[in-house]
């Protein structure tokens, strides 16, 4: 599951997946659906994600909250605020609080740091106002207070070329345990708009990844996600307490009819019968599988 607990970002990028809420659902809610759905279906992961999740003003209550229900949490989050208080450049205007690095660390498993290029002239190819001396003082603020970090490193178009110069630049920042390589889906309004900037082919990214398993810096242990084999894998809920899924075919294989920009809404987190609509949609896809 992927709770996106804010509606904003610090960073702007043309091949985003995300469909983005006005509004902020609220806390109790969030917990409250969280919870039920554990109870229901086993959840034991959960990924809190955005917009960026350090936009969100009570995110740390949020942490402390899903802590509770014994999850492993991971906070994906392009970590501006960790820094002091950070400028919000996309869906939204003004300027997000500074949250201190060493509270959040202490409420979840992981903290996943994007990193697409180890210059400003690749990073920006596809997280535009990201520069990689603000990514890497974001590690070492990390690194600083014992956060468990993963990078994640969106494959695509422009950057397939220059994963090993990348390699060599998380090779300086020890607090890095884990390196995530997501093939570029071009899915999502932004996503499926650019699809033609950023697509890369099954070949490229799996020279990629076989770049980041050879070059990759020792110990770092490096995760493969290719577009197909996170295909109906993910169930996300949007800033505004929509539960939602990508809009693609039961079929295990990626085809093209699975680029899309639309999305396929389950219900929104405060209504009950929202469950049963995920029940009865893991079904389909159990049964399309067989």
């Amino acid at each position: 599951m992927i709770l996106s607990a804010g509606k904003s970002c610090f960073v702007a990028c043309p091949g985003c997946y995300n469909h983005f809420a006005p509004t902020l659902a609220s806390t109790d809610h969030l917990v409250g659906f969280v919870c039920a759905y554990q109870d229901r279906f086993g959840l034991s992961k959960i990924t809190v994600g955005g917009g960026d999740p350090l936009t969100r003003p009570d995110l740390l209550t949020l942490l402390t909250e899903l802590k509770t229900l014994r999850l492993s949490i991971s906070l994906d989050t392009v970590g501006t605020a960790f820094l002091g208080d950070a400028r919000i450049r996309f869906m939204g205007k003004g300027t997000a609080s500074h949250v201190p690095a060493d509270r959040t660390a202490a409420l979840v498993d992981m903290i996943g740091i994007p990193m697409d290029g180890a210059t400003d002239a690749v990073q920006q190819l596809f997280r535009r106002h990201a520069r990689v001396d603000e990514q890497r003082a974001i590690l070492r603020a990390l690194e600083a207070v014992g956060a468990r970090v993963c990078v994640n490193t969106v494959v695509h178009s422009g950057n397939a070329a220059e994963i090993g110069a990348l390699a060599g630049l998380l090779a300086e920042h020890p607090c890095v345990v884990e390196w995530q390589l997501f093939q570029f889906m071009p899915i999502g309004p932004l996503g499926h708009r650019n699809r033609e900037r950023y697509r890369v082919d099954d070949d490229a990214f799996a020279e990629a990844a076989d770049t980041a398993r050879t070059e990759g810096p020792s110990g770092v242990r490096v995760t493969v996600k290719s577009a197909q084999a996170r295909k109906n894998r993910y169930l996300l809920i949007d800033a505004g307490g929509q539960v939602w899924i990508p809009s693609q075919s039961a079929a295990t294989a990626w085809s093209t009819t699975d680029s899309t920009g639309e999305r396929e809404t389950l219900g929104l987190i405060q209504d009950p019968t929202t469950l049963d609509r995920i029940a009865a949609h893991s079904a389909e896809l159990a049964g399309a599988a067989r």
